[in-house]
């Protein structure tokens, strides 16, 4: 449905606004963070540090960052940043290095499996407390939805 600009701008802007798909899945994103840091706050994790442990602690082995961002669909620097602050806490180092210095590869520590198992239980609760909010086939329609957008053809 092509929308008529000569309703004028505002009700234009309201229109889109209404149905951006971009708009309504970033208040999604919101809202699910939200619940996530607010329950994950006591374990002194955030929940981009958890899923970084996470998809660490899963490879079991180590890791290029760049692996790291390309399993969450982050940036790099995003990546880098949190292993930076995790390394800080002493739950990841780096375990070797190129020769030239180029390339790291990164694993969980004792410290920071201790510290994905303390922050278990409150990612329980925010992962419980999400799911008994949404209909039972929401993470299976959220689910079709990354398939669908990972496979779709990339325009320039």
């Amino acid at each position: 449905m092509q929308h008529q600009e000569s309703e004028g701008p505002q009700r234009q802007a309201l229109w889109m606004a209404d149905r951006c798909l971009g708009r309504r899945i970033a208040r999604l994103h919101r809202l699910v963070s939200r619940r996530f840091e607010a329950e994950l706050r006591e374990s002194g994790l955030t929940l981009p540090q958890v899923e970084v442990l996470s998809e660490m602690t899963a490879s079991g082995e180590p890791v290029r960052p760049s692996e790291i961002a390309g399993w969450l669909g982050t940036e790099r620097s995003t990546i880098s940043r949190n292993l930076d602050l995790l390394a800080q806490l002493g739950y990841v180092r780096a375990a070797e290095t190129s020769a030239t210095g180029r390339t790291t590869r990164v694993v969980v520590t004792d410290a920071g499996h201790q510290a994905l198992a303390d922050a278990q239980p409150a990612w329980e609760r925010a992962q419980a407390w999400i799911s008994a909010a949404v209909d039972e086939n929401a993470v299976d329609a959220l689910d079709r939805w990354l398939t669908a957008l990972d496979l779709a053809p990339r325009s320039r």
